[in-house]
């Protein structure tokens, strides 16, 4: 049998595996598709992410250089053709277009603008006459030469590529301003970016440069929510080859949440600007892409009046023309786009700009649906905080798709040149993770789901009569209904124990309430959290003074059988049922440390056997086998052994998900826990396949003992919860992680009522420590969990990138709020 060996030995390549059929597969090593931030140096690319860009800067140089669409020296459109004709634009749509953008910069208010990416000129010509200086950097040699012979004063050209703000070349540049510049601008740039790690690079050190108050201007970016849509578009008769096209596509595509995520790392504070194309034409300039402002050290936004465009009436331009009049900050959302909904009265940008015309309003891109439009007046309320727009993005990365291709050629030289046979089948694939496009990223989420509903078909009674299959969401639909019983049995207990001692009629401050029921110090926490959300659910008033009284007794309900149905269709034991009748029945001990919360969770005092109970529910079977399958992937796709480190490991129950998911794959799997008892309880179980150890995650992981860069995946199940400063803890995490590493957390997104009244009582502090999530988000909130907004932020802001997250919010499996995100190194 031939030996691939030598392969091996070629930087780019981390393993090569055989196929049944005598083909061969050909891994890429993350490292060749990593770029590593240095603040105040240039990044350091890995190769493939140098010759990407290489490419493009060959591509531009012969563009540029034909001279093909040059109409005048601020209008030199050479490259610029439509996607379904491959026909120029229109030289006038052109001049609207550079001119609307030139408007976005000035509006801003800049005087000394560094451009990176600034092509054959257009935005110079328009800028440089309202500035004090103008630095302009792009990879094509021909127009730099070019721009840099027309002498406009004030202004200076270098050849450079976006990532190198802090080389020689363009710092010198910049000294001829005198102080920083006060604009960063990327526009119609970041499309021939190879990734978002890459991004992300550009946009940090962008953000460092810029001087205080001043705007990083990331211009012309392709909407990669909008891209199906647009390929559709493109092959309306033919889904099959949409997603050809989709795949296929060569640009580096983003979404606001993408975006959220790559400036929540950044080492200042900025704010974040979305603006629709609002050009008359409706061509794909206008309907697939848009335009973000990053604010540095902004000054606090004006609090903003929020109208719905349904509220406006039945002229709503007229409404909206008269609310941009008015002189007050507002901000109306919810507006279709005419050029994206088949709402026939829907507004374009275009119309509604006309309505704003003499006024501060601005026309703006719905964060959450690439669909819709929102308005802003005056433009400072168009600022919103990083935060705002967290989630799980979705980008189109082209790099997978040119290391594929590329890898490939290398592959078989460097086979010809060891003289061994090159077969006719050699497949190249990239790490899973980071640096696919978006088709690939959306069959990863797909096939990651159908894994948790074929786990599901072995509990779900309806499933088990049939053929193993994925369980379809008809048969998940009593969910929603036993989520919402779990919730109103705990508040009814709450009512009825609150009730006791601040009836209707006779309210009581919180620490009268605490001092009443008798609660032990430690627990305080947890009734005022309970007064909050029984304030929140109406079931509590509260006066101007602050005291709080019932307001209405709890009906008279059938909890106990209520609560066996409800755990019967969550996948509950019957033992967990017990656990929660009996603990809201005896909420006052609970409360007084008369009983533990521990002594009726375990009430035979065996601790594993306990915890095992929880392990098998709907949303603990689904999410444990897609985590599964996102580490098995991870294995498939990366170097032997796949090296593993899992965080408060505990009962094991992730674990077994994750061996069951790997399989035989070669691993280096670290289980750890806080506590000896699950360590050594685990190597009973799992034996010499897996290593154990002590980490705490409320401790710098690498000053305990765990590698730093050495890890490809990191396993975080149902555990950041327990961290006093989740954010920190992500950050030391994110140190262990290799080139392309990821971290499988899963978590609750929301607070559930019934373990709000029970579990909660195993979370509170031992005297003296502090409270959990003291640091973080949850802060002064009270609250164990994060929401779905909180969880994808606080990892971005740890120089994570979320890139998965499971279920979908349409799917009843969504009702428990039980979710698995995955998160790369940025």
């Amino acid at each position: 049998m031939t030996s691939y060996e030598p392969l091996l030995t070629h930087p780019w390549i981390a393993r090569v595996d055989r196929t049944g059929t005598g083909g061969l597969v050909v891994t890429a090593d993350p490292a060749a598709l990593a770029v590593r931030h240095e603040p105040g140096r240039p990044p350091v690319l890995g190769e493939l992410v140098a010759e990407h860009l290489e490419h493009w800067g060959e591509v531009y140089d012969w563009t540029y250089s034909s001279g093909q669409g040059a109409h005048r020296p601020d209008l030199d459109l050479s490259g610029w053709r439509a996607t379904d004709t491959g026909r120029p634009l229109p030289a006038d749509h052109m001049a609207e277009w550079a001119d609307r953008t030139a408007e976005l910069v000035l509006r801003h208010q800049p005087s000394r603008v560094l451009e990176l990416g600034c092509g054959t000129g257009m935005l110079l010509h328009r800028l440089h006459p309202h500035l004090k200086g103008y630095v302009g950097t792009d990879i094509a040699e021909h127009v730099v030469a070019r721009l840099a012979g027309l002498g406009l004063p004030g202004v200076k050209v270098v050849r450079a590529a976006a990532h190198e703000i802090n080389g020689t070349t363009v710092r010198s540049a910049l000294g001829h301003l005198g102080e920083r510049p006060d604009c960063v601008l990327l526009n119609s740039v970041t499309q021939c970016f190879p990734s978002v790690e890459y991004l992300a690079a550009v946009l940090r050190d962008a953000i460092d440069l810029v001087a205080p108050g001043g705007t990083v201007i990331v211009g012309d970016v392709r909407h990669s929510g909008l891209l199906d849509e647009h390929c559709r578009l493109l092959e309306p008769e033919s889904r099959d080859r949409a997603a050809q096209r989709a795949a296929a596509d060569t640009e580096l595509l983003f979404d606001p949440a993408t975006l959220a995520a790559v400036v929540a790392n950044a080492s200042r504070r900025v704010t974040v600007s979305l603006f629709a194309k609002t050009l008359t034409a409706g061509t794909e300039l206008t309907r697939y892409r848009f335009d973000a402002v990053l604010h540095v050290e902004p000054p606090a936004s004006p609090p903003a009046a929020i109208h719905l465009w349904d509220g406006l009436g039945s002229d709503p331009l007229a409404a909206l023309a008269a609310l941009a009049r008015q002189g007050q900050p507002v901000r109306v959302v919810g507006i279709p786009n005419g050029l994206l909904t088949p709402e026939t009265s829907a507004p374009t940008g275009a119309s509604l700009r006309a309505a704003l015309e003499e006024t501060e309003g601005v026309v703006l891109l719905d964060p959450d649906d690439p669909v819709r439009l929102q308005v802003a007046v005056p433009v400072a309320a168009a600022a919103t905080p990083p935060d705002a727009l967290a989630g799980v993005g979705r980008p189109h990365e082209p790099l997978g798709a040119f290391a594929r291709a590329r890898l490939g050629e290398v592959a078989r030289r460097e086979l010809r040149r060891a003289e061994l046979p090159v077969p006719e089948e050699l497949t190249v694939q990239i790490p899973s993770g980071p640096g696919h496009d978006a088709v690939s990223v959306a069959r990863e989420a797909e096939d990651a789901d159908r894994a948790g509903r074929f786990a599901l078909a072995r509990m779900i009674p309806a499933a088990k009569e049939r053929t193993p299959q994925p369980v379809p969401d008809s048969a998940l639909a009593h969910l929603p209904h036993a989520i919402r019983r779990f919730d109103e049995i705990a508040l009814r207990a709450l009512t009825r124990l609150i009730s006791g001692v601040a009836p209707s009629g006779k309210p009581r401050t919180a620490e009268q309430i605490i001092q009443a029921l008798g609660v032990a110090s430690r627990h305080e926490w947890i009734v005022r959290r309970w007064l909050d959300v029984l304030s929140t659910e109406g079931l509590v008033r509260r006066d101007p003074g602050g005291r709080l009284e019932i307001a209405a007794e709890a009906p008279a309900e059938d909890d106990a059988t209520g609560l066996e149905r409800a755990c019967a269709a969550l996948g509950y034991p019957e033992q967990m049922a017990i656990f929660f009748r009996t603990a809201l029945a005896r909420l006052p001990e609970l409360l007084s440390d008369e009983i533990m919360a521990q002594a009726l969770l375990f009430p035979d005092g065996d601790l594993l056997t306990s915890l095992s109970k929880d392990q098998n529910n709907v949303s603990n079977t689904y999410l444990n086998a897609a985590m599964g399958h996102v580490v098995a992937r991870a294995a498939a796709t990366r170097a032997k052994p796949l090296r593993v480190v899992e965080l408060g490991a505990g009962a094991g129950g992730s674990t077994a998900a994750a061996l069951d998911g790997l399989g035989d794959a070669e691993l280096d799997y670290l289980f750890t826990d806080v506590s000896r008892f699950f360590t050594m309880a685990a190597e009973d179980r799992f034996g010499e396949r897996l290593r154990y150890a002590l980490l705490d995650i409320n401790a710098d992981l690498v000053a305990q003992g765990a590698l730093r860069g050495g890890v490809d995946v990191v396993i975080a199940a149902n555990v950041l919860h327990c961290a006093r400063h989740a954010g920190q803890s992500l950050r030391w995490i994110r140190e262990l992680l290799a080139p392309g590493g990821l971290v499988v957390v899963t978590e609750a997104i929301r607070e559930h009522y019934l373990v709000l009244a029970t579990m909660q009582f195993l979370l509170s502090p031992r005297e003296g420590e502090p409270d959990l999530g003291v640091g973080d988000r949850r802060g002064g909130t009270g609250r164990v969990f994060f929401t779905g907004r909180e969880l994808p932020a606080e990892l971005a802001e740890a120089g994570l990138l979320p890139i998965l997250e499971l279920p979908g919010a349409d799917s009843p499996l969504a009702a428990p709020a039980q979710h698995l995100f995955v998160a790369a190194r940025l």
